[in-house]
C-alpha cells in the first residue's frame, strides 16, 4: 500500500516520475544494443529496426520525455548518479548507431531503397490525399515525435504514419524545399552566387519567403500562416482567412528555433509543449472545414550530450558556403580526420559542391547549439514522419447532467510542478468514464500538462487522463514552458478539444 506522503507530495512523485522514466529508458537501451551487431550493411534494414512500432526511435522519445520531466522539476533529481549513467548509455548507443548506418548508407551510395524520399511526399501523399488538404512543414521534428503527435489527435481517420529519408543535408534550406511541388522531379542543391539554395526547375530558393513564392506559383489559391499565428486567431478569423483554397500550408520554427539558442533547459521545456499545440492546430482546421491533412518535417535533429572540445572538429575551411554543426557545404577545403567528404553529385544534384560531414556524434567548431544539431545522416537527423489522416469536426457533443470541477490550485504558480484536485459528477444518465486532458494554457498555447494523478488513469505519452464519474483525482501538473507571465489550468474533453472545465487566470512568479 501507498503512503500518503507519496500519493500527495507532488514533489516527491516527481522524483519517483524521474526514476521510472531511467528505468523504461535504461531497458529501451538494452534491447537496441544487443540487436546493433546483427544489422549489417543494408540502410533499408537500419531504418526498419528504427521505425518499427516498437523500434528505437522510442528510446529517442523516452530520452525526450526524461529530459523534459528532469526540466520541469523544481528540485534536483535525487537518482542523479543513475540519471548520468543512463545518459552516457543512451550516449554510447546513439554513436553506435550512428556509425553502423552511416557505413550501411554510404555503401549503398546514399540511397535507401523502397523508402520513401521526401521530394516524393509532396506528389505522393499530398495530391493524393484528394480535395482540400492542410500541409504542416515542422522545422526539426524527429520521426519519434511525429508517431506520439499521430496518437494525440483523436477521431482521426485512415491515419498512417511512415518514415521518410530527408534530403542531405538534413537543415532546412534543403529540406524545406525538398517539401515543395516540383521537387520530385527537379531537385538541386547549388552555389547561388556564393549562397546555398535549392534549386527546382531553375529557380534558386535560399529563404522560406523564396519557397513560399514558389510554392505559390504552383498552387496559386494557397494559404500559408505559421502555428503560431493559427493557434492564436480566433476560430471565425481562421475560417475567413483560409476561406475555400485548396492548400493550407502551416509552418512551425519552434523546435529548430529554440534548440538553436543553445540554451537545453528552455530548449527541453518549449519543444515537448509543440507536439500537443500541433494536435490542437489540426482540430482547429478541421473546425474551419479542412478534413484532410498531412503532417512532416524538414529534418529530425539529434538532442544528447552537451559537446565537450574533444567532440568537436576543425572545419575543412576553403570556399564555405554555410557551415552547421553537423555539416559543411562548399569547394575546396581539407577533410577533417574522422569526418567523411561526399560530391554533391554523389547526392544526385547538379553541382560541383561539396559536403563534409563529421562522424559519430561529432560537430564541427561553428555557431549553433552543443547539444541540439542537426545536418548529417544519422537516423535521428534523416528519417522524418510523414503523418496522413483525415479528421471532421462536428459539433460538440452535449454532456448533459455532467460538471467537472477544478480545486486546490494555487492562486500563483511558484513552482513548475504544483498540486491540484479533480472532480467530476454526471446525473443517472451519464455513466461512462470521462477522458480528458489537463493542460496549462497560456493564451491559446500549452505550456504544460498533467504529469502525475492518484485516483485516475493517466496516459504519459497521450496526456489523457481517464476519470470514473463521482470520483475524485489529484493531480500533478508540471510547467515545461516557464518563459510564459500567466496561465490557466484547462480540462479539455479529449476528443473535441470543448472545454469542461477552466481556472481563473494565475500569474507566473517562479523562485518566489
Amino acid at each position: 500500500m501507498r503512503s500518503f506522503w507519496v500519493d500527495r507530495d507532488v514533489r516527491r512523485q516527481a522524483q519517483w516520475g524521474a526514476c521510472r522514466l531511467m528505468a523504461e529508458l535504461g531497458h529501451a537501451l538494452e534491447g537496441i544494443r544487443s540487436a546493433l551487431g546483427r544489422m549489417g550493411n543494408d540502410p533499408a534494414k537500419w531504418l526498419a529496426a528504427y521505425v518499427a512500432e516498437d523500434g528505437w526511435h522510442r528510446a529517442d522519445g523516452l530520452r525526450r520525455r526524461l529530459e523534459t520531466w528532469v526540466a520541469g522539476m523544481d528540485d534536483e533529481p535525487e537518482a542523479e548518479q543513475a540519471l548520468a549513467v543512463v545518459r552516457q548509455e543512451h550516449e554510447h548507443l546513439l554513436r553506435a548507431m550512428a556509425d553502423g548506418f552511416t557505413k550501411a548508407f554510404r555503401a549503398s551510395g546514399w540511397t535507401v531503397a523502397g523508402v520513401l524520399h521526401q521530394t516524393r511526399i509532396y506528389p505522393e501523399v499530398v495530391q493524393t490525399m484528394g480535395g482540400r488538404v492542410a500541409y504542416f512543414l515542422a522545422d526539426a521534428m524527429r520521426y519519434e515525435m511525429g508517431v506520439e503527435l499521430a496518437r494525440q489527435i483523436e477521431g482521426a481517420r485512415d491515419l498512417t504514419v511512415r518514415a521518410a529519408i530527408a534530403a542531405l543535408p538534413s537543415i532546412t534550406p534543403v529540406g524545406m524545399a525538398a517539401l515543395l511541388p516540383g521537387a520530385a522531379a527537379s531537385f538541386d542543391v547549388v552555389d547561388a552566387k556564393g549562397k546555398l539554395a535549392a534549386r527546382i526547375e531553375g529557380t534558386e530558393l535560399k529563404e522560406s519567403p523564396d519557397r513560399m513564392r514558389f510554392l505559390k506559383t504552383k498552387v496559386p489559391d494557397a494559404v500559408e500562416m505559421t502555428l503560431g499565428k493559427l493557434l492564436d486567431s480566433a476560430q471565425a478569423k481562421v475560417a475567413k482567412e483560409i476561406g475555400t483554397a485548396p492548400l493550407v500550408v502551416i509552418r512551425s520554427q519552434e523546435i529548430d528555433l529554440v534548440g538553436e539558442m543553445d540554451v537545453d533547459l528552455i530548449a527541453r521545456q518549449i519543444m515537448d509543449s509543440l507536439i500537443g499545440n500541433l494536435a490542437r492546430a489540426v482540430k482547429k482546421l478541421a473546425a474551419a472545414g479542412i478534413e484532410r491533412f498531412v503532417i512532416t518535417a524538414d529534418h529530425g535533429h539529434q538532442f544528447s550530450i552537451r559537446k565537450d572540445d574533444d567532440m568537436k572538429t576543425d572545419s575543412p575551411g576553403g570556399v564555405t558556403l554555410d557551415l552547421h554543426r553537423r555539416c559543411w557545404i562548399g569547394h575546396g577545403g581539407s577533410t577533417p580526420s574522422g569526418a567523411v567528404r561526399v560530391p554533391c553529385a554523389e547526392l544526385g544534384y547538379r553541382t560541383d559542391l561539396d559536403a563534409v560531414f563529421p562522424s559519430g556524434l561529432g560537430v564541427f567548431k561553428a555557431g549553433g547549439g552543443l547539444s541540439f544539431h542537426h545536418g548529417g545522416f544519422s537516423l535521428q537527423e534523416l528519417v522524418i514522419p510523414v503523418i496522413s489522416l483525415r479528421l471532421t469536426a462536428g459539433k460538440p457533443a452535449a454532456m448533459p447532467g455532467i460538471q467537472v470541477r477544478i480545486e486546490g490550485y494555487p492562486t500563483a504558480v511558484t513552482n513548475r510542478t504544483f498540486g491540484l484536485k479533480l472532480a467530476a459528477a454526471g446525473d443517472l444518465l451519464a455513466t461512462e468514464p470521462l477522458l480528458v486532458r489537463v493542460l496549462l494554457m497560456a493564451g491559446a498555447e500549452e505550456v504544460g500538462r498533467a504529469g502525475m494523478a492518484v485516483g485516475a488513469d493517466l496516459d504519459r505519452v497521450t496526456g489523457t487522463l481517464t476519470l470514473a464519474l463521482g470520483s475524485e483525482a489529484s493531480v500533478g501538473m508540471m510547467l515545461t514552458n516557464d518563459t510564459c507571465q500567466s496561465l490557466r489550468v484547462v480540462v479539455l474533453d479529449a476528443h473535441t478539444d470543448s472545454v469542461l472545465a477552466e481556472s481563473d487566470e494565475l500569474p507566473v512568479n517562479l523562485g518566489i
